[in-house]
């Protein structure tokens, strides 16, 4: 096998590794740390959405329709769910694009240009996360708010719908803001490392002389 062909499969295998890595990594921050953190929070009594309208309805003494609530939230959570996973599932093929222009003579800088185009990417993903927020917060739980309340209450209504379109949509966008600069950070690091274990290959093994 000759000098190049050895090169081209090392590299090979450093993109299929790196891919792997950024598969896992994008997979992670959209199920583990998304939807089951911040969306379906682990326990109901940190789900904020749900005890802060309950608490709004306790303070106007409503009762709540306990199984058209849960309903309401399971039906936006899970809308909330599928455009949150086709906004992230971007996220790879942005890393793939990178590997593709990688160059063999300064392949660190695969990892500076992925921090510039992730830097992008999470700004146009934030504000695609902010306008389906808006509008499913609209469309899923402010228009059924007086479904879930047993009597009519323009205040109940009011606040909720304040809470909903302002606070919450602010603090889910805050939180998976969060989330992100972890990955980010996490995969970038990781990427470096791989990188920097090929180019010490390519220049101390005897196979490329």
């Amino acid at each position: 096998m000759v000098k190049e062909d050895i090169l081209k499969q090392h590299k090979e295998i450093l993109m299929t590794a790196g891919l792997e890595l950024a598969t896992n990594n994008t997979n992670s921050l959209i199920e583990d740390d998304i939807i089951n953190g911040v969306i379906e929070v682990p326990l109901e009594a940190m789900d904020t959405l749900k005890q802060r309208v309950l608490n709004i309805a306790k303070y106007n003494n409503l009762i709540l329709n306990s199984d058209k609530f849960s309903e309401v939230l399971t039906n936006y959570k899970n809308d909330l769910k599928k455009e949150l996973r086709n906004i992230f599932k971007r996220r790879i093929d942005i890393i793939k694009e990178n590997y593709s222009k990688m160059d063999d003579d300064k392949p660190l800088e695969l990892v500076k240009n992925l921090k510039k185009d992730l830097v992008k990417f999470n700004k146009d993903a934030k504000k695609e996360e902010k306008q389906v927020l808006t509008v499913l917060v609209k469309e899923n739980l402010v228009s059924n708010l007086d479904l879930i309340v047993k009597d009519s209450n323009s205040t109940f209504k009011k606040d909720a719908t304040k809470f909903l379109q302002t606070i919450y949509v602010k603090q889910i966008l805050e939180t998976i803001d969060m989330k992100i600069l972890v990955k980010d950070t996490i995969l970038l690091n990781s990427l470096k490392e791989q990188i920097e274990r090929f180019v010490f290959t390519k220049e101390n093994s005897h196979l490329f002389d």
